[in-house]
């Protein structure tokens, strides 16, 4: 009897190379769902965020990634500043303008704030608008009455102007007129009455 003989073959299949899951960035995330030999994947931060490190890793083949996950480290805001006679509020953290922050401007009384009142920190790291100014009130000239004379060049908050009257006249109404918050003077404009006097 011829004996029979039985091949057996064994076929080695391919073990994959798998780096497993890379972890994500602390406020980010890995994008990429391929984590064997060769595959490569992204990491991104989310808004307001900054990446330190690199945004991109591969897996090995002796199974670890070329990088760690990058920090995603919050955007700051360079100090905005403070205004000249300007009040500021705001709440910042550790003494950084961050990401999201809001800074509020009012004026000191007698000015007026020209521009927006509220700035925001961007993601950016800009500011949302330009820094405000503070314009002192200016009540503009108060003119002089017929046969009267004014003494004061000054016409913003809290500056005073006097009256007089020439040949002799008599000053009806207030002698000084001073300029107020709300941009106006204080009081009517004085008027001179009587006649001319000439003195010899």
């Amino acid at each position: 009897m011829t004996p029979l003989f039985v091949y057996i073959t064994h076929t080695v299949l391919p073990i994959a190379i798998s780096c497993g899951h890379p972890g994500s960035p602390i406020y980010g995330r890995t994008v990429g769902n391929g984590f064997n030999l060769n595959d490569v994947v992204s990491f991104v931060c989310n808004r307001g965020y900054e990446m330190e490190g690199p945004a991109r890793a591969q897996c090995q083949a002796n199974r670890q990634w070329s990088h760690p996950p990058p920090t995603c480290k919050v955007v700051n805001c360079s100090d905005p500043g403070i205004p000249a006679n300007s009040i500021r509020q705001s709440k910042i953290e550790h003494g950084n303008f961050t990401f999201g922050t809001v800074v509020f401007y009012d004026c000191n009384p007698g000015y007026y704030l020209f521009g927006s009142p509220v700035l925001t920190c961007q993601p950016t790291g800009q500011w949302d608008k330009p820094l405000p100014e503070c314009i002192v009130v200016d009540c503009g000239h108060p003119g002089s009455p017929p046969n009267g004379v004014l003494s004061g060049d000054k016409f913003t908050f809290g500056s005073t102007v006097r009256y007089s009257c020439l040949g002799g006249r008599q000053l009806k109404g207030e002698s000084s007129r001073t300029c107020q918050l709300n941009g106006m003077w204080s009081a009517p404009m004085p008027f001179c009455s009587g006649n001319h006097f000439n003195l010899y």
